[in-house]
This record gives structure tokens, C-alpha cells and sequence, in this order.
């Protein structure tokens, strides 16, 4: 068997780089390649965070920028906290995010523990149920006529029950606790006493903490950037919109903003000027306004040249003037 410690080669002993130098090159290059990989992440929001604090005049001068030139300027967080809209919707958002990702969080995985006991009877049946479910959905009718009988519409509340079952994550959630966690401690737990939620809250929930973690990290980033909800079920009440409602309104203002900026300097631009018709030998003429009634045909290299301020020709030699 060969040793982790030195290989035997014709009688002789090799070192290795690992006792030479006491490393190797691919822990330096793993090493390396983290620290960039680190970088390339944690660099954007370092610069939306620095940029938020820059003055604008050194902000609109662009570059790399690692650190705030030109001193700190809170302007802007100051203008936005002292906006009543911002900082109701910043509470509505934390607050649903905090409340829905706990209650999704527990009801997925008790729910996925109990379907994972597959001798129980019934519980196959209720696992293709909800496997079903992932593929095909009723629609948003049923859905608002659902949320209108129970009482649900432009309440705080829609934002946060409709996603307490994750089907996504609660499949993920019944083959851990199917595959991953050692029977033995739920029988050991039993044989001592304890209820089926005894051994759930006392045995399955500490031996998962770790998948709980990255269940609850995903389901909170959902919860945070979700303003379907609010869209379709609230949105005549702005006391209730979440924060990612109002980032995407700043954005399609602003969209819509520069639309009718370019449409305004669009139509400012005068149309050319119909052409006074010359018999020439030359190609269609493909920039003229009256294209279609103009018989002229330009080369694809001519290009126009200002004559006067009431004529306009090509290098062809066809004269546009104002009609």
C-alpha cells in the first residue's frame, strides 16, 4: 500500500512538495482562486454601498472605486429615512419576511417528516398529492376566490400564509429526513418515552439545524423580493406595500421616464425635406422622407451636405428643397 507520507521508488524514498515546502501548488491555487471568487462577490455591494455615500460630483467622474473620495455625504440616506413610504414599507417587508420565512420553515418541515414516515398509512397518497401540486396549479382565479372566502384580500396576512408550504423545498426536506437522519435516535427517543412531536422538536429538528439554515436562507430572500402577493391581492392600499414594490415602481417610472425623453427629442427633429426630382443616373435615394414618391436613387456612400438653410443636396447631385 503506499504511504501517505512518502512514496518508494527503486529502493529510495521521494519527499513529497508537501514535506518539502510544507505545502503544494493546489492548496495555493484553491487557496487563491477562493480569494478572487470572494472578491468577484463581495465587490459589488461594496460599491453600491461606497457609492451611496459619494458625493455626486466625484460619483459622476466613474473608475474603480474602493473607498469614498471626497468625504462621506449622507444626503441620501437622510432623504430616504425621513420619507414616511420608505420607511413603512421597509417594516412591511422585514416584518413579512421575519413572520412568513419562521412559519414556512416550520410548517415544511414538520410536514415533510411526517410525510417521509411512508408505512403510515395514507401518507404515499399525500406525498403524490403534493408532488402533483409542484406541476400543475389552479390558476389565479381559484386562488383570489380562495383568498375572498377566507378573508384574505388587501389583508396584511396574504403576503404571508400563501407561502407557508414551500412544495420545492419540502420535497428536498422529506428525502433528508427519509435518507439522512439515523432511525435509531427517533426509536432510541420512543423506547425512552417520548411522543412523535417529543422526538420531531427534541431529536429531528437539532440533527437538521444545518438544512433548516439553508432551507430558511432561500425561503428569506423569496419572501423579501416578493411583491406578486401585494400586486394582485392588495394594491389599492399603500400602507401595505413591501419594498421590493416600491424598487420596482421607482423602476418603471424611470423607464417610462426615459421613453418620453427620447420620444420628446424624437419628435423635435424636423423630417427631411421632399426632393425636387432630377433625372440622374443614380441608386434609390434611401434617407429622403418622400422615399416613395422620390425616383432619385443614390449610392450607398453618398452622404447629405447643408447647402443653405432652405436646401439640402447629396454629392448625386439632387437638390432637396422645402416645399
Amino acid at each position: 500500500m503506499r504511504s501517505n507520507n512518502s512514496l518508494r521508488r527503486n529502493g529510495k524514498y521521494r519527499r513529497s512538495m508537501r514535506q518539502i515546502l510544507g505545502f503544494n501548488f493546489y492548496d495555493v491555487f484553491v487557496f487563491l482562486f477562493c480569494i478572487v471568487f470572494a472578491l468577484v462577490c463581495v465587490y459589488p455591494m461594496w460599491y453600491v454601498l461606497v457609492a451611496s455615500v459619494t458625493p455626486y460630483e466625484e460619483y459622476i467622474k466613474g473608475g474603480l472605486m474602493l473607498w469614498p473620495t471626497g468625504g462621506v455625504d449622507l444626503q441620501y440616506y437622510k432623504a430616504i429615512f425621513s420619507t414616511k413610504s420608505f420607511t413603512n414599507s421597509m417594516w412591511i417587508s422585514v416584518s413579512k419576511t421575519v413572520i412568513a420565512t419562521a412559519l414556512s420553515v416550520l410548517v415544511t418541515a414538520s410536514m415533510a417528516y411526517g410525510v417521509s414516515k411512508v408505512h403510515v398509512k395514507g401518507m404515499k397518497v399525500i406525498n403524490a398529492l403534493v408532488v402533483f401540486n409542484l406541476f400543475f396549479t389552479g390558476g389565479l382565479i381559484p386562488q383570489y376566490i380562495l383568498y375572498q372566502n377566507l378573508g384574505l384580500l388587501r389583508n396584511y396576512w396574504v403576503m404571508v400564509i400563501p407561502g407557508a408550504l414551500n412544495i420545492t423545498y419540502f420535497i428536498i426536506m422529506r428525502n433528508y429526513y427519509s435518507y439522512s437522519v439515523p432511525k435509531s435516535l427517533e426509536e432510541a427517543a420512543l423506547l425512552d418515552g417520548c411522543t412523535d412531536i417529543g422526538v420531531f422538536f427534541r431529536i429531528v429538528i437539532p440533527v437538521s439545524r444545518s438544512m433548516l439554515a439553508a432551507i430558511a436562507l432561500f425561503i428569506a430572500v423569496i419572501n423579501w423580493n416578493d411583491y406578486y402577493n401585494y400586486m394582485m391581492f392588495i394594491s389599492n392600499k399603500t400602507n401595505l406595500q413591501p419594498f421590493a414594490w416600491i424598487l420596482r415602481r421607482m423602476l418603471v417610472d424611470q423607464t417610462m421616464m426615459n421613453q418620453v425623453r427620447n420620444g420628446a427629442v424624437a419628435c423635435s427633429f424636423r423630417r427631411p425635406w421632399r426632393c425636387a426630382w432630377r433625372p440622374l443616373s443614380a441608386p434609390w435615394c434611401p434617407s429622403c422622407a418622400c422615399i416613395r414618391s422620390c425616383r432619385n436613387i443614390l449610392p450607398a456612400a453618398s452622404r447629405w451636405e447643408p447647402l443653405r438653410n432652405d436646401v439640402i443636396a447629396p454629392r448625386c447631385g439632387v437638390e432637396h428643397i422645402e416645399p
